[in-house]
């Protein structure tokens, strides 16, 4: 008997840790392969960022939150209008002269005493709980739109950095060959030691820039890998380059248009408004102009209008300004182009000359540096456009529809 027991305690306590133990398993073998991936292209980045960032996380609660209380609301100003129809004759304005009998009897049937304002309340809780619903899921949309901008501008930023140290190697070779050519021209006696010293000294600077460049790649990672909830130091190869994508961007005016229909802060100084127009209106429904419920509901109502009107404003004016970035921004890429082409010639030109032996190395390290920092440039450009148009995409409400 004792060995049945004592087996079946065994098996129960098994039981007890399977589950346990295997979800734990299942959430380190989930971050393990989080961390142990090396290669993302942008979209897998912004997807992994999406899943943990916890800004967004609690955003969605906020809004799982407002969801309830939304339904709390209603579910309040129902029992509101119900305990008002078993009350009959009973003005519920004269809620405070009943007998403590008839307080029990309301308050059993799972209702709150409601003085006249709390009448005039269980219209506006509805309301105000709908708008407050529609601004968290509005915020929620946005927060994941600001967070794809985000990791889209760091891994830019990562793109920037190793092109950094691409530039940085061939400075550093160009270097070494100068320091190469003036040790043996020193040597045969044909510069003065400064001029080795001034190589020298180029050398280590080359060097130094290299080693910086290095260290700011290094961090620009880390930056990415903690956008994307991974450990900082986790590997991290990037596999998607730098495109232009010239877009024909739409008329400044309907982007106005739009930002002013989806944008949160808009939303949530209008349904704001509305709800303050909303008490106006019942606190004239229910006192008289002269007193002073409803003329601070109109004042409330008064300065929520102007509100909006601020917001407003505010808004159309960060879609014309990001709009005129944008603008400026296109110019600016296709002045880099026509550069980065010119470049790329005069390397192809030296290129030719030093296969012929017409030009030196250093003359072709030059060229290719001229082309490195013009590509550099370049990508730059194309970063500050792809930015400035997901900008006045955000500021337009793309992603909120």
């Amino acid at each position: 008997m004792k060995s049945k027991r004592l087996l079946a305690f065994l098996i129960m306590t098994i039981m007890l840790f399977m589950f346990p133990i295997s979800s734990f398993a299942a959430e380190a073998e989930e971050e393990v392969d989080i961390n142990a991936k090396e290669k993302f292209s942008i979209e897998e980045c912004i997807e992994v960022a999406l899943e943990n960032n916890r800004l967004i996380k609690i955003k969605a609660e906020d809004y799982e939150k407002s969801k309830i209380e939304r339904s709390e609301a209603k579910s309040l100003s129902d029992k509101i209008d119900k305990a008002r129809d078993r009350l009959k004759g009973i003005p519920i304005y004269y809620v405070d002269a009943l007998t403590p009998m008839e307080r029990i009897k309301l308050e059993q049937g799972d209702m709150k005493v409601f003085s006249f304002e709390g009448v005039q309340g269980k219209d506006i809780a509805p309301r105000l709980k709908e708008a407050e619903e529609l601004v968290a899921q509005k915020e929620l949309e946005l927060e994941k739109q600001n967070v794809r901008i985000e990791v889209e501008r760091a891994y830019y930023n990562v793109l920037l950095a190793e092109d950094n140290i691409r530039n940085a190697e061939v400075q550093l070779d160009r270097s070494r060959e100068q320091h190469k050519n003036a040790k043996v021209s020193y040597d045969n006696g044909i510069i003065a030691k400064d001029a080795l010293l001034l190589a020298q000294t180029g050398l280590a600077s080359a060097e130094q820039n290299l080693s910086t460049a290095k260290l700011k790649c290094s961090l620009a990672k880390m930056n990415l890998n903690k956008q994307m909830g991974r450990d900082l130091t986790a590997p991290l190869i990037l596999t998607t380059r730098f495109t232009y994508e010239p877009q024909q961007l739409q008329d400044v005016q309907s982007m106005v248009d739009s930002a002013l229909r989806l944008r949160p802060e808009v939303i949530n100084v209008r349904e704001m408004s509305e709800v303050a127009s909303l008490n106006e209106r019942l606190a004239l429904k229910y006192y008289a102009e002269n007193t002073y419920i409803y003329q601070k509901a109109k004042s409330d109502a008064q300065r929520a209008a102007l509100g909006l009107k601020e917001t407003e404003d505010a808004i159309a004016f960060a879609v014309r300004a990001a709009y005129i970035n944008a603008q400026e921004t296109a110019e600016k890429l296709d002045t880099v182009e026509k550069l980065k082409q010119q470049c790329a010639e005069a390397y192809r030109i030296t290129e030719l000359k030093y296969k012929y032996k017409t030009a030196t190395t250093a003359e072709l390290l030059e060229a290719q540096e001229k082309l490195n920092q013009a590509e550099l440039a370049y990508t730059s450009a194309v970063f500050d456009y792809n930015v400035a148009v997901a900008e006045l995409e955000n500021w337009a409400g793309k992603g909120l529809e």
